[in-house]
């Protein structure tokens, strides 16, 4: 393993009378945010428990894009200290 892309992510169903826009309109796919550490549905415990079991010592990117104008600095310094501390690099 030589890159993690991390973001969390949370599935939305359409059922809650949300309107999605995809292209092409009839692509099959599963709507989801990618969002900070702890706000979605990852369980990042394990994973960062694993990635420390295996010594991982490759490229790790932040993969946030939710926050676009609103708090975009907020949440990259969140995130790269959170990958930080969990991979022992803090």
């Amino acid at each position: 393993l030589t890159h993690v892309l991390f973001a969390d992510t949370f599935n939305h169903k359409a059922a809650h009378g949300l309107r999605y826009i995809v292209n092409p309109p009839d692509a099959k796919v599963t709507v989801h945010q990618h969002l900070d550490i702890g706000q979605g549905e990852v369980d990042f415990d394990t994973i960062f428990r694993k990635l420390r079991e295996m010594k991982f010592d490759g490229i790790a990117t932040n993969a946030v894009f939710a926050w676009v104008d609103e708090r975009a600095d907020e949440s990259s310094r969140l995130m790269l200290r959170k990958m930080k501390e969990e991979l022992g690099l803090a």
